[in-house]
């Protein structure tokens, strides 16, 4: 759970380790958004190269230098960070959905509420 240390009675400190809770899950987020779009950007390169032959120039950006290749030379490379991409995409996956899992145990622990869900609930009391 949150690593911080805090009281329980406290509001303020409740809601602060909330808020860094949910901080931590859009962070999270954002970055599985990134390695997604990084990804299908590979796969294209990939589909690409896999139809050219093995000795034509093929040029790739290394540290912001363009390097001349071959498509031999740079297929295995960028499949290889295909992969990897993959890898660590379902490694952020299982830690996005323990952050997740965390994060809504803590809330419902101390009681908190959202402000469409405290909307939500005084709507159901109000139609009763």
């Amino acid at each position: 759970m949150a690593t911080k240390e805090f009281d329980e009675n406290n509001a303020d400190q409740v809601l602060g380790v909330y808020r860094q809770m949910d901080s931590e899950c859009r962070q999270v987020m954002g970055k599985i958004s990134e390695l997604n779009l990084e990804k299908d950007e590979h796969r294209l390169v990939v589909e690409t190269l896999q139809k050219l032959e093995g000795e034509r120039k093929a040029y790739r950006l290394v540290g912001g230098v363009l390097v001349e290749r071959t498509v031999g030379e740079v297929l295995p490379i960028v499949n290889s960070n295909f992969e990897g991409i993959s890898e660590l995409l379902t490694k952020l996956d299982e830690s996005m959905k323990q952050k997740d899992a965390e994060r809504k145990e803590f809330k419902e622990k101390h009681g908190i509420m959202t402000q469409e869900e405290r909307e939500r609930e005084m709507k159901k009391q109000q139609g009763q």
